[in-house]
């Protein structure tokens, strides 16, 4: 065995448990036996449980956001000279996770809730990692919300988002065993966008007061 199929193994094993019993619930050693390696190799490629949920989390998120980035990107050109639509910045941002679960197929249902599992952990360490692994999304899509909902604050743009999220990471969880056509993920992802799009861009409050969103 390759040492790289050795730390693809660790880590298919490694997403399955975690998946299934979440990070506090799953032991090195079950992971070491569902991989069928010993504790030296992942001590060896990963020096922790830790590192290996980082290692999981890694290789699922960065190809999602790199994803986003494109859509993101692709959303600024169409409206051009405008800002982009409420609902276009919505979906360069949610489509990619759904793009990819139904890619993945049979897999689709343990990654969605490996990060529906991890997502909701409120393990401070896990929750600083999921904002070091979402900064450049941030850093990228805010300036954009910021152009679109020029009538928010940063700060609120900041709080309706993370209502956002919080909706995609309970489709994470809830995502079904055995996944979804086709058409239901296109339904899906047209219904959350329908969804959230209002809710975004209702006026803020009455004693909130205009802050300039550049200042990110």
């Amino acid at each position: 065995m390759t040492p790289r199929d050795t730390k693809t193994d660790i880590l298919d094993a490694a997403e399955r448990l975690f998946a299934e019993r979440g990070y506090d619930g799953t032991a090195i050693r079950e992971i070491t036996r569902a991989a069928n390696v010993n504790v030296a190799a992942i001590h060896y490629h990963y020096g922790s449980k830790e590192e290996v949920l980082r290692g999981v989390t890694d290789r699922i998120v960065g190809p999602l956001n790199e994803r986003r980035f494109k859509l993101l990107e692709r959303a600024l050109d169409d409206a051009q000279p405008h800002p982009p639509s409420i609902e276009a910045i919505l979906e360069a941002f949610i489509r990619p996770d759904i793009e990819t679960l139904q890619r993945l197929h049979q897999r689709g249902p343990t990654v969605a809730h490996f990060l529906g599992r991890t997502y909701m952990d409120p393990t401070p360490w896990i929750q600083q990692m999921a904002q070091e692994q979402f900064a450049e999304v941030q850093t990228r899509l805010f300036p954009v919300l910021a152009a679109t909902l020029d009538h928010l604050t940063f700060d609120e743009i900041e709080w309706r988002m993370s209502r956002v999220t919080a909706v995609l990471i309970h489709l994470f969880a809830t995502w079904p065993d055995d996944g979804m056509t086709d058409a239901q993920a296109d339904d899906t992802l047209a219904r959350m966008i329908r969804f959230l799009a209002p809710g975004l861009q209702v006026p803020a409050p009455e004693n909130a007061t205009k802050e300039v969103a550049s200042e990110t």
